[in-house]
């Protein structure tokens, strides 16, 4: 009996750590902040203490995974991963380097999403043969993007002759359009195009808008649930990037439609 009531306690302890720990670290400590601002200005002010509520409601549901997984699900799922990939070359967008410093390995010079990106890309391009043409400029770093991923790629056993950089792009329109004309060059027509899934519905909308022939979406390193599967964590504030992710996806792709819907 004695070892139930354990055994329940040390359960509840675990789940009450998590709880205090969504709402000691930011953005949860935000949302009591905010909560007890709404309750203090109650009888004081109380458009103020709606204002204060309403925004820390607004925070909690932006931060909660299941809200974030919401927004990125339709943009990580609208393509799916190609069983027999095909084209004339392997096309990797970068997505942010750490730039400078001394490292062991190349793959520490790389952002997280990067890294996710250019290792796929290694992979197909041992299941295809494809050349590889990676690209990322230096916007925040001293380095290209595309010249650290392709560091990597080397590191992991690609030929020189199989690896191509575009390096001076600064966004994924420049992205496409700068990787058009090294394409061409090569008569390179038909392109598979690799970066993350939620990356991929404006990818594919810029890179077809450049003048390919063929773009075969391959979407890696989707992060939101396909469907259930939720825990209470899910539930709590926590999430600072995908939310934000997500919007700026939404915004990239109503931009770029109204943009090309007047030209």
């Amino acid at each position: 009996m004695l070892s139930w009531v354990f055994c329940i306690i040390i359960f509840n302890m675990f789940f009450l750590k998590k709880i205090i720990a969504a709402f000691v670290l930011p953005p949860g400590c935000l949302v009591l902040a905010l909560a007890g601002l709404a309750f203090y200005l109650r009888k004081r002010s109380r458009p103020a203490a709606l204002a204060c509520a309403a925004l820390s409601g607004l925070v909690w549901t932006g931060s909660a995974k299941i809200f974030s997984d919401a927004l990125m699900r339709p943009l990580e799922y609208a393509y799916s991963v190609p069983a027999e990939p095909a084209g004339d070359v392997i096309v990797i967008l970068c997505g942010g380097s750490r730039g400078g410093g001394e490292f062991f390995s190349a793959s520490e010079n790389l952002a997280s999403g990067t890294l996710e990106r250019v290792s796929a890309a290694f992979l197909l391009y041992k299941k295809t043969g494809l050349p590889l043409l990676v690209s990322g400029g230096a916007l925040f770093s001293e380095v290209p993007e595309a010249a650290a991923a392709a560091a990597y790629l080397r590191e992991l056993g690609v030929p020189e002759e199989k690896i191509l950089t575009e390096g001076a792009s600064r966004d994924t329109k420049e992205n496409a359009a700068f990787s058009r004309r090294i394409c061409a060059e090569k008569d390179y027509n038909n392109i598979i195009l690799l970066t993350s899934a939620y990356h991929m519905p404006r990818s594919v909308l810029l890179f077809n808008k450049a003048g390919f022939a063929s773009v075969a979406p391959f979407p890696v390193g989707r992060d939101a649930v396909a469907g259930g599967g939720y825990s209470f964590r899910d539930w709590l504030p926590g999430r600072r990037g995908e939310t934000a992710r997500a919007m700026n996806e939404y915004l990239g792709l109503l931009t770029y439609k109204l943009y090309y819907s007047f030209i």
